[in-house]
């Protein structure tokens, strides 16, 4: 999934781009319509305004709206520098381009064909264009992340062996039959599905919208023939056939009944819509009604826990202390039943396993009352719980020596896997440290039920433990057993889905982010190895042997554990019903359950834990990546960068990168303000955007470069123009370095601060 400044960044950049629309739609149209006296300014405002878009949309990687913006700016250089007019027809083609980046401005998708005719047309009217108006086109390859977004709430509830319990507010109440729950869940479920269809319904709906406008406009090309032979039949009728006349009627009736479907459609778009909102409401609050009545509060089942607690220091003659918080956090009645064993197996591992008896505690230098806390959060679509303990630690030898007994490991793969590794083999099922069988352990069983248990209800299990402190134990599962939100992807030619809440990023692997490690292909992610196959492969599913560039990577997170996993497609996120598996395929690798989609289709939702554990031995069996490759550093004193761009995308992807880096970082939106505040503030380095308004970049450079208080400053020129009289120009303005922003990456903008400062 994408992170919070990814989602900050593109959030900024839709506000920026929708803003530099309307300023460019009503530009043209004052141009057009002859309303502006400075029709210069006019065309020099309009190329800085499509530059600059162009440039945002570089940042954030949206390459349809950087190519339509690049060729608008194309258009007003020639139409500013040349001899060129905005002819009606070279409006027309602009307005075109305007409609396609609007469209993805509001999320719509826009149809293959019209977008290919309208790029191929902007292009050949580049092409004829006179050279030396023409700027080259910048090319570059996107990586597109999804953000996820979570909440969290804590309720604490502190308990103890010997404690009191914070009562609830007592309600009036009546006993439902579980039974009968379940069978309202299920018909509500039903509706979420026919809900989902009715989703399906209106996108195509409105794809036969988009192909009534295209019909539209298709008849708005022919309609000036139509009208010359409808002029030359009313003035010759005696040389016009009957066919001809009754031909030009049907044409005239057929414009009348063209109108009125579109009205009637629209309307049936829009009442649709609101109707299916009405009905997505409804559904939402039905369903989360339901849920509610399903849901129990977790210290319900609490008190079983702190009597075993209880039961087992005495046993053990061992001195407990049970804590526990988010005690009133609510769960659902099923997975709140089908957790009580993990938990109690668990809490009965902390015991036996981990927390010492007093007195050795006390020769260790640890209070002699051991501790065992119980925690549970709600983050999101997800329920977390955490079970902790303060004593031993897992053996981490005794696990290695379990694993080679075993026949898990060889002793020379044990001698050199990662400890990280050797948690995972606690969960396997038959290996225990354990010399003895007494009735609380010992038989290598406890762990693979816990994990077998949790990954059932779809949820997750991981382990961590210092030797010494203490064991912690995280298990995460879903809220609702029956709805989930899950990316929709392609692999193998067929459709598959993942939840959401293990996704930790979907992009587009950049060529230099591959690499090789320990024999597999690995990819660079937020500067750190992700081990990366190819999920066809994995699942035994047709596909290619190794990962290529023209593929999407969604990155997947389970147990502890990221890999990345390329696809041959992603698609969107969208909340599913999930379905009882038949007994023939219930139990099947790499599957977690089946849901319909609104088209009816029926599509098999993926199991990330299954996945990660295949991946993780599909090329070598205990592959692990540790090392962090280097990446270039900044200095250790805290360098100050004045950062001037117009756009206020690029100048966040620039601030963004740079604080990162461990830069001081200060903004101006042009080169005027930037000269205001040279007066007062002295950076180190000062990177400017070349197109701007009120003092453009070359103006900046020269003025710092000409007065004696600032010629000393480094001077970094970052734009999209690349022409070599271009280039010369900005070095001859006094700037220190130019970097073409095609070229623009943090590590060559961190190398080029380097070098001249």
């Amino acid at each position: 999934m994408a992170d919070s400044s990814d989602a900050n960044l593109l959030n900024i950049f839709w506000g920026e781009a929708g803003e530099y629309l309307q300023r460019l739609n009503n530009g043209l149209l004052e141009l057009e319509t002859a309303q502006t006296q400075d029709t210069e300014g006019s065309l020099r405002e309009m190329n800085r305004l499509a530059h600059s878009l162009k440039g945002a949309a570089r940042a954030v990687g949206i390459n349809v709206i950087e190519t339509l913006a690049h060729y608008m700016e194309e258009i007003f250089d020639s139409a500013l520098h040349t001899r060129l007019k905005l002819t009606p027809e070279v409006c027309d083609l602009l307005y075109d381009g305007l409609d396609l980046i609007q469209n993805v401005i509001n999320g719509e998708e826009n149809p293959t064909d019209i977008l290919a005719e309208v790029l191929a047309r902007l292009e050949q009217f580049v092409v004829t264009m006179p050279a030396e108006s023409t700027q080259s086109a910048a090319q570059i390859q996107t990586a597109q992340e999804m953000p996820s977004v979570s909440t969290s709430t804590t309720n604490t509830l502190e308990v103890g062996i010997s404690s009191t319990l914070t009562l609830r507010t007592t309600e009036d109440t009546i006993r439902v039959a579980v039974t009968k729950l379940d069978l309202l869940m299920g018909e509500v479920s039903e509706l979420l599905t026919h809900r989902l269809h009715g989703e399906e319904q209106l996108r195509d709906l409105r794809s036969l919208q988009r192909f009534h406008n295209q019909w539209q406009r298709e008849w708005r090309a022919a309609r000036t023939a139509y009208i010359r032979l409808a002029r030359w039949a009313q003035h010759q009728p005696e040389q016009v056939a009957g066919e001809v006349t009754a031909l030009l009627r049907f044409l005239e009736t057929n414009q009348r009944h063209l109108a009125t479907v579109n009205r009637q459609m629209t309307l049936l778009v829009q009442a649709m819509t609101q109707h299916q909102l009405q009905l997505s409401t409804i559904t939402e609050q039905l369903q989360g009604d339901v849920s509610r009545m399903r849901l129990l509060p977790f210290d319900s089942v609490l008190p079983s826990f702190q009597r075993m607690i209880r039961d087992l220091a005495r046993d053990t003659g061992k001195r407990i202390q049970m804590d526990v918080d988010g005690a009133n956090v609510e769960l659902d009645k099923a997975v709140l039943d089908a957790l009580k064993e993990p938990i109690m197996h668990l809490l009965r591992n902390a015991v036996d396993h981990g927390i010492e008896p007093a007195a050795e505690r006390e020769r260790l230098g640890k209070p002699p009352v051991g501790y065992v806390i119980l925690s549970l959060e709600q983050h999101g679509s997800e329920i977390i719980i955490t079970i902790r303990d303060d004593g031993r630690g897992i053996d981490l030898p005794g696990i290695r020596e379990a694993a080679v007994e075993s026949g898990i490991l060889t002793t020379r793969e044990a001698a050199v896997v990662h400890d990280e590794d050797v948690y995972s083999f606690v969960f396997y099922p038959g290996l225990t440290t354990s010399r003895r069988v007494t009735p609380l352990s010992g038989r290598g069983l406890g762990m693979d039920i816990v994990r077998t248990r949790v990954e059932s209800l779809r949820g997750r299990v991981s382990l961590h433990s210092e030797p010494g402190k203490g064991t912690l134990v995280r298990l995460l599962v879903p809220v609702s057993l029956t709805r989930m939100n899950c990316i929709l992807l392609r692999v193998g030619g067929q459709n598959f889905a993942v939840p959401v809440a293990v996704v930790h990023r979907m992009l587009t692997p950049e060529p230099e982010d591959i690499f090789t490690v320990e024999g597999r292909e690995t990819l660079m992610v937020d500067d750190q190895p992700v081990p990366l196959v190819d999920l066809s492969m994995v699942m035994g599913l047709p596909g290619t042997a190794s990962a290529s560039l023209d593929k999407k990577v969604i990155l997947l997170h389970a147990s502890d554990r990221t890999v990345a996993f390329q696809v041959e497609d992603l698609y969107r996120e969208q909340e599913l019903v999930l379905k009882t598996l038949g007994t023939e395929i219930e139990g099947a690798q790499y599957v977690s359950g089946a849901a319909l989609l609104g088209s009816g289709e029926v599509i098999i939702v993926l199991d990330a834990n299954d996945l990660i554990r295949g991946a993780v031995q599909f090329k070598s069996p205990l592959p692990h990546v540790s090392s962090k490759l280097p990446v270039e550093q900044a200095k250790q004193q805290r360098l100050r960068v004045l950062v001037v761009d117009d756009s206020i995308t690029t100048r966040t992807l620039e601030k963004n990168i740079l604080e990162t880096a461990g830069f001081e970082v200060r903004t101006a939106i042009d080169g005027m303000e930037a000269w205001m505040l040279l007066q007062e503030y002295t950076p180190d380095v000062v990177i400017a955007d070349v197109e701007m308004p009120n003092m453009n970049g070359l103006e900046l450079t020269r003025r710092i470069k000409s007065e004696p208080h600032t010629n000393h400053l480094p001077v970094i020129i970052l734009t999209s123009l690349t022409k070599p009289e271009q280039r010369e120009a900005g070095l001859q303005s006094g700037a220190d370095a130019y970097l073409v922003k095609s070229n623009f990456n943090q590590e060559e903008l961190l190398r080029m601060i380097q070098s001249v400062v």
